[in-house]
């Protein structure tokens, strides 16, 4: 690890979250449009790699030279005529007639006929890739396509036009890419044809070599301009004889190569896509960063309570909707807490002011010689219990604040239901009261996420309570139910005397107690606790009427939500 003067690591710098989001945008799209020039430079290697013109070109070349070869073997071989010129040298009373001559004209040797294999040259092999050239055996060249030119083939096209097109800004773009790749693609070429390329030789050289070894030749050779051409050199044979060659070449990168075409259309569109990504990166940058900009100028407000009108935060259906909402939870719930702590501080303030105010009467009543010794007696006794209810609320008041910040910070886990009120049952199994704890399962697993502890404790707390009111020998019942998959429903009956249904709200208020008679061993905060603790698992809990005639005390209810356990 890398660390600055500071102690911090040097590499954290160059994370993308300490920058702007629209400088992290913009490079995300650099590094994307980076990746796809690679792909690009890839699929052109694997492009000229794979390149099945190389060998479409030397077939379709091969084909025509069996194809000339065999049209000349058949037709142009044939026997010129001879004639006389004697009447050229003599009086021409002395030359003999024309029948004469006829009858006297000679035949020469087979020999490979001019006109015949310029005429098939022509009309057949002018516009081809390859050039195609034709050798007697006398070494005289007697057809070469790059010669021959045909009047129909001429146009007139207009200079000024021509040149216009040519300087034009797309047109220079086309011949660099062009160009460029026609570099790299001959470079390609070379190396892998550096084993078989030869230097350029004269045209007679191949034609002798070919006439005298009477086979094909196929070889690569180089010229002056580093240009590679693949050569054809056929003899033309006739009754064992060799009465001419053919010569066939063509340049391996030639001018209208259509590899350089695709990759000049395929980098266009990538261009292109780049442009659009950026261009709508930028676009929907301003939709994504504004809101969230928006965001944090609302928090800001709430935290600086900078502006008396309600705040509206943005109301989206994204991902940004539900950041916002959750910002917006939280600060309710800031405020709830905030609020709940202010009423609970009166709350405390308001029940330890009553045993101060009656501590404060009793010593100012000692103080006075006129008490009397039974008064006094009767004075001290109150003083002792007002002193054990503040240390019992004390206590109940420091448990409650701990609690409700370990129910924020406890960690959860998966409960089994019927497990849990089994553990429930047992923990009261041996109570002072000799109270029985039954319990009613579920044929069904379900499980819960809750603190477990703290899930314990809301139990005790509201069976302890059944517990001291209920009578000796009695019975407690826990029953689990549930009426669908999402929920799971635990309801705690007793035999005891039971709660006023007017006051089923009430009795989960911090303090409240319809004990008086024992006000000094419960300050009312059990239930309030175990309100607390079901809420923070996104339960409930209530008091309801009891259904069962058995038990017609209090009946608790505790909702829960639980999932499915997956028992495979």
């Amino acid at each position: 690890m890398v660390l600055d003067i500071h102690g911090v690591n040097k590499y954290k710098r160059f994370n993308l979250s300490n920058y702007p989001l629209r400088l992290q945008i913009f490079v995300i799209n650099l590094l994307i449009a980076l990746f796809g020039f690679l792909f690009f430079i890839f699929f052109n290697i694997y492009l000229i790699q794979n390149d099945k013109n190389l060998i479409n070109d030397f077939e379709y070349t091969e084909q025509n030279l069996f194809s000339i070869k065999n049209f000349l073997e058949k037709n142009s071989i044939a026997r010129v005529p001879l004639f006389d010129d004697t009447c050229k040298r003599i009086d021409k009373k002395n030359c003999k007639n024309k029948s004469e001559l006829k009858n006297t004209l000679e035949l020469s040797e087979p020999v490979l006929e001019p006109k015949i294999t310029q005429q098939y040259i022509l009309q057949n092999y002018l516009n081809k890739i390859f050039n195609v050239k034709i050798y007697n055996d006398d070494w005289i060249k007697l057809a070469d396509t790059q010669d021959l030119y045909s009047s129909s083939n001429v146009e007139e096209s207009d200079l000024s036009d021509s040149i216009e097109n040519s300087t034009g800004i797309y047109q220079i773009y086309n011949e660099f890419y062009q160009n460029l790749f026609r570099e790299y693609y001959l470079k390609f070429i070379k190396n892998k044809f550096i084993d078989e390329v030869e230097k350029q030789k004269s045209d007679i050289v191949k034609v002798a070599q070919t006439i005298k070894t009477k086979t094909i030749i196929k070889k690569k050779f180089i010229d002056s301009d580093e240009n590679i051409f693949q050569l054809f050199s056929s003899p033309i044979i006739f009754n064992e004889s060799v009465y001419g060659v053919i010569l066939i070449s063509y340049p391996l990168l030639n001018n209208k190569q259509t590899l350089g075409i695709i990759s000049f259309n395929l980098f266009n569109f990538y261009i292109l896509f780049v442009l659009v990504m950026i261009s709508l990166s930028f676009i929907f940058s301003r939709g994504l960063v504004s809101p969230i900009k928006k965001l944090s100028n609302l928090t800001i407000l709430e935290r600086d309570k900078v502006s008396n009108k309600k705040i509206q935060y943005p109301n989206r259906k994204d991902e940004i909707g539900i950041l916002s909402k959750e910002i917006q939870n939280m600060s309710l719930d800031l405020k709830s807490q905030i609020s709940q702590l202010e009423k609970f501080a009166a709350d405390v303030s308001h029940e330890l002011k009553n045993p101060l105010t009656s501590l404060q009467s009793a010593s100012e009543l000692l103080l006075k010689d006129t008490l009397s010794e039974e008064n006094k007696k009767l004075l001290i006794d109150n003083i002792n219990k007002d002193i054990k209810r503040m240390n019992h609320l004390i206590t109940d008041i420091s448990n409650f604040t701990r609690i409700k910040a370990e129910v924020e910070l406890a960690k959860n886990e998966f409960i089994n239901i019927n497990d849990f009120i089994k553990e429930v049952s047992n923990y009261f199994s041996d109570n002072s009261k000799k109270i029985k704890i039954i319990v009613e399962e579920i044929d069904k697993n379900f499980v819960i996420l809750a603190n477990k502890s703290k899930l314990l404790q809301v139990f005790i707390n509201i069976i302890d309570n059944s517990i001291s009111i209920a009578n000796k020998n009695t019975k407690i019942l826990l029953q689990i139910n549930s009426h669908d998959q999402n929920q799971v429903q635990v309801k705690i009956y007793d035999q005891g005397k039971g709660i006023s249904l007017d006051d089923r709200e009430r009795i989960f208020n911090r303090f409240y107690t319809d004990r008086e008679f024992d006000r000094n061993n419960h300050t009312g905060l059990g239930l309030s606790i175990a309100r607390e603790i079901i809420l923070s698992f996104k339960g409930s809990i209530q008091l309801t009427v009891s259904d069962k005639n058995n038990y017609t005390g209090a009946c608790f209810i505790i909702i829960l939500p639980v999932r499915t356990l997956n028992t495979n």
